[in-house]
């Protein structure tokens, strides 16, 4: 039975958290290598807790060098692109000078590895696959498209360069698409995840302004299972997660709360906020065949934040969005609802309008 551990914790007080996980699920680390993967969506300032947070990284690095370890990196793959993204977003995001030196590339080398069942493959970092230690850091996120961010999200990371883009243009579907998640999840899963919820994020995330006081540290060597206990705590039901269905039937981690050991409190939280997403029922799948406007969702620019650096449109998979008088202009025609610029939205200048549907949906109390 797989066991997950919900501790109360602070970034002031992490090392008390860090003693109790580490009593819970050892780690033999000497003279090994050991990756720390934290959540670096982009360059994101510490405050605004899209990323892991700086506190949990730098405790992290001292407790793998003090146990011995023979080298330690952190490091991720930010959906910002460009030249100098990682940099860019270790140095705003605080993460680079919490690493004490380990901050660093892992696109270099890569391994094209293929999906498991599908006719496409992928660079992989060989950083991540070569680790002899694998420690996930993510955050206690809710996500536009996939419903939750967490372990198994924060493994996408493994994926270098632009191939997120073209992971999301080849794979729009959100069941596609989380399917691959899981895939990538199990080209190396983590021998330890630590999961940041002390400030965590509710309604459209994974770059949203909505943050939640959650006040906990999770951890496991069963990341699956830990998502599914974070998604218990959003108020959601992990078998309804299709990414954490799909890990379950492939016996990549156990989402069954009743045979998954829960060490603390991990009640619902009261009046969280889960994202605008359509009900993935088959009804609703059928008229979205032939009425797909009905679930594109619809984007608000703020005037007052956006400085039209480009950014979304670099990143939109699907070539949706041009820069008209300093402002993103979108081709709804062409929108694949993947809420890439939303999401990579350094300025947080972008909020995701509910869908027609989920309109209806709410209007209807089906949601």
């Amino acid at each position: 039975m797989p066991r997950v551990l919900v501790m109360d914790a602070t970034y002031d007080e992490i090392d008390r958290a860090l003693d109790r996980v580490l009593d819970e699920f050892p780690l033999d680390v000497a003279g090994k290598s050991v990756l720390l993967k934290p959540n670096v969506l982009g360059p994101y300032p510490p405050e605004s807790h899209v990323n892991t947070s700086p506190a949990l990284i730098g405790a992290m690095v001292r407790r793998m060098r003090s146990s011995g370890a023979a080298t330690v990196t952190v490091s991720d793959n930010p959906g910002a692109e460009g030249y100098g993204a990682l940099q860019k977003s270790g140095r705003v995001s605080g993460i680079a000078e919490a690493s004490e030196g380990a901050f660093e590339s892992m696109s270099s080398p890569a391994r094209t590895m293929k999906l498991p069942g599908r006719d496409i493959s992928a660079n992989v970092s060989a950083k991540v696959l070569d680790a002899d230690v694998l420690v996930s850091l993510p955050k206690f996120k809710t996500h536009m498209l996939t419903t939750i961010s967490g372990a198994v999200k924060n493994s996408y990371g493994f994926i270098v360069g632009g191939e997120k883009t073209r992971l999301h243009r080849e794979l729009p579907n959100y069941r596609d698409f989380s399917e691959m998640l899981v895939d990538v999840y199990g080209f190396r899963i983590p021998d330890l995840v630590i999961m940041d919820g002390v400030v965590g994020m509710q309604g459209n995330g994974p770059s949203a302004k909505t943050l939640y006081n959650v006040g906990k540290i999770l951890a496991s060597d069963d990341g699956v299972a830990l998502d599914s206990v974070m998604t218990h705590m959003m108020g959601m039901r992990p078998d309804r997660i299709h990414m954490l269905a799909d890990a379950s039937r492939k016996g990549i981690g156990e989402i069954d709360l009743s045979r998954i050991d829960v060490v603390g409190d991990a009640r619902v939280l009261k009046d969280f906020r889960v994202p605008g997403r359509t009900p993935q029922i088959v009804p609703g799948r059928l008229i979205q065949m032939f009425y797909p406007d009905l679930d594109r969702p619809r984007f608000r620019v703020d005037p007052e934040a956006c400085n039209a650096c480009g950014n979304c449109r670099d990143t939109c998979p699907a070539g949706a969005i041009t820069i008209e008088e300093k402002r993103p202009r979108y081709d709804y025609s062409k929108c694949i609802s993947c809420y890439c610029c939303m999401e990579l939205c350094s300025q947080q200048a972008l909020e995701a309008r509910d869908s027609l549907r989920v309109r209806i949906y709410k209007l209807l109390r089906l949601m």
